[in-house]
């Protein structure tokens, strides 16, 4: 089983997946390390720009569906917008989703001013892309794409460790969607 957890790039995805595998009997992994792990790839650029869109989510589903036959339980980090080489956001498709099968959402939200200061301490540079615009098309993909599946969609700001946890451990214990 699978639960998502979204929001843009430096509002705190990873280090409260961390937190959470380590506290629990789930995998993390990170929508790209799977990826670049799956299509054998070196390393993704700091920009966190994507050239091969449809590549990648094919890689994606590839490597999600082999950890849930697999029978473990993956807390899988990811957007549902990305960044296009030339800044622009690319909107995922629901198909995209549907084919992970996904247990529920956890949308990660923070102020603007906070991203931008996560950014630039773990990237050492300025963001070329507008943080707002891409929070708000973030939750927009997020509820759309969620609607559609019908899908639980737990939205947090800026939440402490105990208010993630309780959002995920509900998502894990919800009922099951089959493949």
């Amino acid at each position: 089983m699978t639960v998502f957890v979204a929001g843009v790039h430096g509002v705190g995805k990873t280090h409260l997946c961390q937190q959470y595998a380590s506290a629990f009997p789930v995998l993390h992994e990170s929508a790209s390390s799977l990826i670049q792990r799956e299509r054998t790839q070196t390393a993704w650029s700091l920009d966190k720009r994507v050239v091969d869109v449809n590549d990648n989510q094919n890689a994606l589903f590839r490597a999600v569906r082999r950890i849930a036959l697999e029978g473990d339980s993956l807390l899988l980090d990811g957007h549902f917008v990305l960044i296009s080489e030339s800044a622009e956001f690319i909107k995922l498709d629901v198909q995209v989703f549907e084919s992970l099968g996904l247990r529920g959402v956890v949308l990660l939200e923070a102020s603007p001013e906070v991203i931008v200061s996560r950014l630039e301490k773990r990237d050492y540079s300025k963001s070329a892309v507008n943080i707002e615009g891409f929070i708000k098309a973030e939750r927009n993909n997020a509820e759309n794409i969620c609607g559609a599946l019908g899908l639980n969609l737990e939205i947090l700001y800026e939440p402490d460790f105990e208010e993630f946890s309780r959002a995920v451990l509900s998502m894990f214990n919800s009922v099951n969607r089959e493949w």
